[in-house]
């Protein structure tokens, strides 16, 4: 038996893995399971990017290693979504990076920019991989709780002076997982001012721009300054159905993308061409290619929303995303209410313990099921609720 690393150790255990196994033991026991936890899209990627995927493919110049640069299509590509969607003009070399879906990238990067004894601002509960990226660089993690009494915005101007001086980065993620909160322009304008003012790195992790069922939600990159300290993580994984092909990009000030780029040098060699020139026709047929998948995510949220909240549970509307939170009964640990839920109705829920300590007392309810299971899923926790 050999030792792992100190910073191995540090690394959390992934709350999926717990999850999926609770899930493989109900199984093997039998049940019918109804797994609402991980949000991997069960609608197909469009049919036509995958045929553009297929005529990337016939082409032997993509057979070849990407490297870092990519392809100029792919690039060229997101500038034109910038453009568009937020009226944001940004150089295709020196602001954009290609990334193998975007979780890699933001693991990456606190490598580059964060030294050990760093502090590493981040939302609490957020994306495990913000705390994984700072564990490995040797930074300590500060959370910042996102509560509902805030409309799940963090309060900057409750971090400490000692904090604030020691900070390199922050990380935020809106619209957000798992909360389901949005920020508008002039949120992301403080934490702007905040990051320009402090020197510290902003990075949002915009994973869930497109999925939106109202107002279009806002790019940090189109706050003031917020080109000039910070970066934005984008991802086709969720937005075009696309979980599987490992597949988003980055955004931001030239000297980060610059550093992304050159760790990245270091550990992969990009992003299959075929793929970069799949997810370019993507972003070019933005609202043809997702409206259809968000118009069923919306009737999905309408079930499950007013699902539980007929059955008693406090669950929130959102606005964007493929989730619905909620909250548990009883003041319940949301671990145990997870597993008695399963035990008993063989529904599969994320606790919100696993994804942060202000979580607690939370759940989360992934939309990427048919409206069939989703129903059955309601009626099953609706007769568990009457235990209570």
């Amino acid at each position: 038996m050999f030792t792992v690393s100190d910073r191995f150790q540090n690394l959390p255990v992934h709350l999926f893995a717990e999850v999926d196994r609770m899930k493989r033991e109900a199984l093997a026991q039998g049940k019918d399971v109804i797994d609402l936890g991980v949000g991997d899209p069960d609608i197909p990627t469009p049919q036509p990017i995958i045929d553009a995927c297929v005529k990337a493919l016939q082409n032997p110049a993509n057979h070849r290693y990407p490297y870092q640069a990519g392809s100029m299509k792919y690039r060229e590509a997101i500038i034109r979504f910038f453009k568009k969607r937020y009226g944001v003009s940004l150089d295709p070399v020196k602001n954009i990076i290609p990334l193998i879906g975007s979780k890699e990238g933001i693991a990456h990067f606190p490598l580059v920019f964060v030294n050990p004894g760093d502090i590493v601002l981040a939302p609490d509960p957020g994306y495990p991989a913000y705390i994984t990226g700072t564990a490995l660089a040797g930074g300590e993690y500060y959370p910042l709780p996102l509560l509902k009494k805030n409309n799940y915005l963090m309060d900057i101007d409750s971090i400490p002076a000692n904090v604030i001086n020691r900070a390199k980065l922050f990380f935020f993620n809106y619209p957000n997982n798992p909360t389901t909160g949005s920020a508008d322009l002039n949120y992301f304008s403080r934490i702007a001012a905040f990051c320009s003012k402090h020197h510290i790195i902003g990075a949002h992790d915009a994973a869930y721009q497109e999925l939106f069922f109202a107002t279009p939600p806002p790019s940090f990159l189109q706050a003031t300054n917020a080109i000039e300290t910070s970066i934005e993580f984008h991802s086709l994984s969720k937005t075009f159905s696309m979980t599987g092909w490992r597949v988003g990009f980055a955004a931001g000030e030239a000297s980060l993308v610059a550093g992304l780029s050159r760790i990245k040098t270091n550990i992969d060699t990009g992003l299959f061409l075929a793929i970069q020139e799949a997810a370019a026709f993507a972003l070019d047929h933005l609202e043809e290619l997702t409206q259809p998948a968000i118009a069923v995510y919306k009737k999905r949220r309408d079930i499950v929303v007013n699902g539980l909240n007929k059955a008693g549970f406090k669950a929130d509307m959102p606005d964007a995303t493929i989730y619905v939170w909620a909250k548990v009964p009883k003041d319940l640990p949301s671990m145990d209410f997870a597993k008695k839920l399963l035990d008993a109705t063989g529904v599969v829920i994320t606790p919100g313990a696993g994804l942060g300590k202000s979580s607690e007392g939370y759940f989360r309810i992934s939309l990427t099921t048919s409206e069939e299971r989703l129903r059955e899923a309601i009626r099953r926790m609706h007769d568990f609720s009457r235990t209570f």
